[in-house]
């Protein structure tokens, strides 16, 4: 049996049918899907590494010549918004407008004790929400309870003097169950990576195609830091408006294969 160490350091066995579902679920294209698995399996060895796997996964991708690991990679794009928590909030802020709210983003409040900034105020159907926008740029980290704590505590000073509704969490990593527990018992609204089913980070940005430009593998990082400091977040947003890429010092041979790729990312 082939055992796996995942980024917290856990244990597990290899399984096949994770690694094929999770293949699925990227929408990787079905004639490199068992091409991959094979590859995978021919490199493994008890103990392995997940971040080792990722690797084998990125080579494949390249030696094949495909985009495929740009939607792979969705977890990494993520912590890759960093290393400052700004653009995962303009990030938030994006996908909750894709689901019909108004929202802002570092806005002031002021409460009974003391002022706050808030990472995002989203408005929808007459209701305020408050949203705790908490992004995590390493691998193994979860989001755990005294963020749910002082958020709780955040919205209950300002709640009252704001005429605010709800609060929310919205983390890109995983929640530990102390944390869920106290959101759940004191009525926040969590949304993780992996959580609540459906309705999960994960499940709001497959469905809808919202992936961030830090998947681009035809981008440096500071080429995507650069278009992140002109809130340019998502894919789907060049694909719709190319003359974004203007403020790149990029010629158009580089234009139209980043371009490509998020084409594919956004249309596949």
């Amino acid at each position: 049996m082939i055992n796996v160490i995942k980024a917290t350091g856990e244990i597990e066995p290899f399984s096949e049918e994770k690694l094929r579902n999770s293949i699925k679920r990227a929408g990787i294209p079905k004639n490199q899907q068992d091409q991959l698995i094979d590859y995978i399996e021919s490199n493994l060895y008890n103990n392995i590494h997940t971040s080792q796997i990722y690797k084998h996964i990125s080579d494949f991708f390249k030696k094949n010549h495909s985009y495929g690991r740009s939607k792979y990679s969705l977890k990494q794009s993520l912590m890759d918004l960093g290393p400052t928590g700004y653009p995962f909030e303009d990030y938030v802020a994006d996908i909750l407008e894709n689901e019909g709210f108004k929202t802002q983003v570092r806005l002031q409040f002021t409460g009974k004790c003391i002022t706050h900034e808030i990472d995002v105020l989203a408005e929808k159907d007459n209701k305020k929400i408050i949203i705790e926008a908490k992004f995590h740029n390493a691998p193994g980290i979860k989001t755990d309870c005294h963020v749910a704590m002082y958020t709780k505590a955040r919205f209950d000073d300002i709640k009252e003097k704001n005429n605010l509704d709800e609060v929310w969490l919205f983390t890109n990593t995983k929640v530990t169950e102390d944390a869920l527990s106290y959101a759940l018992c004191s009525n926040m609204k969590v949304i993780g990576w992996s959580y609540p089913d459906e309705q999960s980070l994960r499940d709001l940005i497959e469905k809808s195609r919202l992936f961030p430009i830090t998947a681009l593998t035809t981008l440096s990082q500071i080429q995507k830091q650069e278009l992140m400091q002109n809130h340019i977040i998502m894919c789907r947003d060049l694909v719709k408006n190319p003359e974004f890429l203007d403020i790149l010092a990029i010629d158009k041979t580089k234009k139209e294969k980043v371009l490509e790729e998020a084409g594919f990312i956004v249309l596949n």
